[in-house]
C-alpha cells in the first residue's frame, strides 16, 4: 500500500542485499537460484527449535540454523505477480523487528505476526467488499482524515482508530469517544446500532458522527481516503505505516489479494452528536438479564437536541 517499489527488479539470481543499516538486526531481500524473490532474516543466536512457524498461501517457508552459528528465517515467494502483497508482508516484519533490541524477542513476535499473516492469506480472493461494509471503511477513514488527523496528528489518530474490531467504538481518544456510522442519503438519515454498548461510555464524552451518503461516479473511494491518509505517512515511523496497514487488513482491505470494485461516494450531510444520558439510545440497565445482543435504529431528525457544531466538537 505505502511505497509499493520492487526491491527485488534489479536483483539478479541467487543474491541478497541488506535492507537496513539502522538497525540491530540482520534483514536482507534475496532471490533464489530461480530468481525467485525472497526476505531473509538473521537470528545472532542459533534456534531452540526450527518448527515452521506458519503455513503461508503462495510464500515457501524455511527455518534453519546456519553451520556459521546463527539462525536463518527464509521466506520465498512461489509467484512473482504477487510480490506486492508479498512485500506488504515484509515490511510488516520489518516494522517488529524495529521494536525489539533482542534477536529471541524478535523472532518470537515475527513468528506470531506470520501466524496472523496466515490467516490473511486464506481469504477468498473472489470475495469482495459488499456496499455496507464500504460505506462503514468508507466513513472511518474520511473520521481519521478530517477529523482526527487535523487535531491530533497522524500517529495518534492511527493508535486511536480501533478498526475493525465491531464490539467498541470507533476512535478512543484520550478525552472522548467516537463512534462513527453511515447511512445512505435517499434511505432518510436513520443509523443503525449494533451493540448494547456501542453509544455507551462511563468515563469521557462519546460523539456519534454521521455520514449521509450518496453513490457516484464524481466522489471518492476507499482507495483513494487510503492514499491521502499514506501521504501524511510518508516520512513516519514504518511502525506506523504497518499498524495503519494492519488495520486495513482486519478490516479486510486487501487490494492486492481480494479483487474489489471500490464504490465511490459523495457525503450530502456530516453531523455529530453528543451522546449524553438524554440521548435517544438503548441504556445496558434496561437490559434484562441473559440478553447478550441487542440492535436498533435511531432518527436523526429527531435528535437535533443533541447536535454539536462539526467544525469544533472535539474541543
Amino acid at each position: 500500500m505505502i511505497d509499493k517499489s520492487n526491491p527485488w527488479q534489479d536483483m539478479p539470481e541467487s543474491t541478497q542485499r541488506r535492507i537496513k543499516a539502522d538497525t540491530p538486526h540482520s534483514l536482507f531481500w534475496i532471490t533464489d537460484l530461480e530468481g525467485k524473490y525472497g526476505f531473509l532474516l538473521q537470528s545472532k543466536e542459533l534456534f531452540d527449535n526450527v518448527k515452521l512457524p506458519a503455513n503461508l498461501n503462495g510464500i515457501e517457508l524455511l527455518k534453519r540454523n546456519s553451520t556459521y552459528g546463527y539462525g536463518e528465517l527464509f521466506l520465498v515467494l512461489n509467484d512473482k505477480e504477487d510480490w506486492q502483497i508479498f512485500y506488504s508482508l515484509c515490511n510488516d516484519l520489518i516494522s517488529i523487528t524495529d521494536n525489539y533490541d533482542n534477536d529471541a524477542t524478535m523472532i518470537s513476535a515475527t513468528e506470531v505476526r506470520l501466524k496472523r499473516w496466515q490467516q490473511l492469506l486464506k481469504q477468498d480472493r473472489n470475495r469482495s467488499m459488499n456496499l455496507q461494509r464500504q460505506m462503514g471503511l468508507f466513513s472511518e477513514l474520511l473520521c481519521l482524515r478530517d477529523i482526527v488527523v487535523p487535531k491530533f496528528g497522524i500517529e495518534q489518530a492511527i493508535v486511536s482508530w480501533v478498526g475493525a474490531d465491531f464490539d467498541k467504538q470507533d476512535f478512543l481518544l484520550d478525552d472522548a469517544i467516537i463512534e462513527v456510522k453511515s447511512y445512505k442519503t435517499s434511505k432518510g438519515q436513520t443509523v443503525h446500532i449494533s451493540s448494547i454498548k456501542q453509544l455507551v461510555s462511563d468515563k469521557v464524552p462519546l460523539f456519534l458522527l454521521t455520514y449521509g451518503l450518496t453513490q457516484t461516479e464524481n466522489g471518492e473511494s476507499i482507495a483513494d481516503i487510503v492514499v491521502s491518509i499514506e501521504y501524511f505517512l510518508s516520512a513516519k515511523s514504518n511502525e506506523i505505516k504497518s499498524k495503519f496497514e494492519g488495520k486495513l487488513l482486519e478490516y479486510g482491505y486487501m487490494p492486492e489479494i481480494i479483487k474489489t470494485e471500490f464504490y465511490k461516494f459523495i457525503v450530502d450531510k456530516n453531523r455529530a452528536f453528543l451522546t449524553s444520558d438524554n440521548f435517544p439510545k438503548i441504556q445496558p440497565s434496561y437490559i434484562t438479564h441473559g440478553i447478550t445482543d441487542v440492535r436498533y435504529s435511531i432518527d436523526l431528525l429527531e435528535c437535533a437536541d443533541f447536535e454539536q457544531n462539526i467544525q469544533n466538537f472535539l474541543g
